[in-house]
């Protein structure tokens, strides 16, 4: 347990090793791809089949096949990456699932699912690699992908914010409980990302109204998403946690709503996001 004493902690190197979940994945790849640039070996761990081809991508990289869902599976994962690569010494929780509907129609199974995906899923990783640091005198940083949609209510949102909002809140709470040991915890919360999933999810006319209302008008790309969690992985970071930066083109900040995303019968249309 942590306690005063902690505080007297002196924190020790940062390992070079990192993993990502969700990795495979179009947004988690751009990640995995950016750590690696920056000199970082990297595992992924993803349920995609194609996790391990992915990470052949990677200089130094591995790739496992895992439902970040399942606690069992995942605590395979985490100790397999750590006896193969060394100590983990940054971690992004980048998997996530993204069920749309109106709160009067969602029902309780993927409510729940999302909290095992993007909140659990982060928590079961980040103690595995915490616990580890701790144990060996080292430090880390610790990342969570987000999203505005934890940071602002949106029509059908209710189980996919909620869940990003409680990760916020997560990464704050180990940033308190983790400081004294040399462990940073941040967040990263993307605005709407050009990626296969919004295409699919998003209507031309919704795409439209993000235009408009997206003060840089335009999506985001994941390489904006990359950059801000390589900052927040690096030894630049060292002093900086338990805070959240919006990677959103100014759209928190414009204090206004996408029309057509806001309306129910927009979310009754819109397919569910996995």
């Amino acid at each position: 347990m942590i306690g005063n004493g902690a505080l007297h902690i002196r924190p020790g190197v940062l390992p070079r090793t990192a993993l990502v979940t969700g990795g495979a994945g179009v947004l988690g790849f751009a990640v995995a791809r950016r750590l690696a640039a920056d000199g970082n070996r990297v595992a992924i761990i993803d349920i995609g089949k194609d996790t391990p081809e992915r990470a052949g991508e990677l200089p130094e990289g591995i790739g496992i096949t895992c439902d970040v869902a399942n606690t069992v599976e995942l605590v395979d994962a985490y100790r397999r990456v750590r006896d193969e690569m060394g100590p983990v010494g940054i971690v992004v929780h980048c998997a996530g699932i993204a069920p749309i509907a109106p709160f009067l129609d969602m029902d309780l199974a993927s409510f729940a699912k999302s909290f095992e995906v993007n909140v659990v899923g982060g928590f079961t990783v980040f103690q595995l690699a915490a616990r580890d640091l701790v144990n060996e005198g080292l430090s880390g940083r610790f990342i969570m992908i987000a999203s505005i949609a934890g940071m602002r209510a949106g029509f059908g949102r209710t189980a996919y914010g909620t869940s990003k909002a409680a990760g916020i809140h997560l990464m704050k709470q180990l940033a308190l409980e983790l400081g004294p040991y040399g462990i940073t915890a941040n967040a990263v919360s993307p605005g709407p990302v050009d990626t296969p999933m919004s295409r699919d999810s998003h209507t031309a006319e919704m795409r439209a109204d993000y235009a408009r209302t997206i003060p840089m008008a335009r999506y985001g790309e994941e390489d904006e998403t990359a950059n801000a969690v390589s900052f927040f992985a690096s030894p630049d970071a060292g002093y900086v946690s338990g805070q959240t930066l919006s990677v959103d083109g100014g759209y928190l900040a414009s204090g206004t709503g996408v029309p057509i995303a806001q309306s129910a019968a927009a979310v009754r249309r819109a397919p569910p996001r996995t």
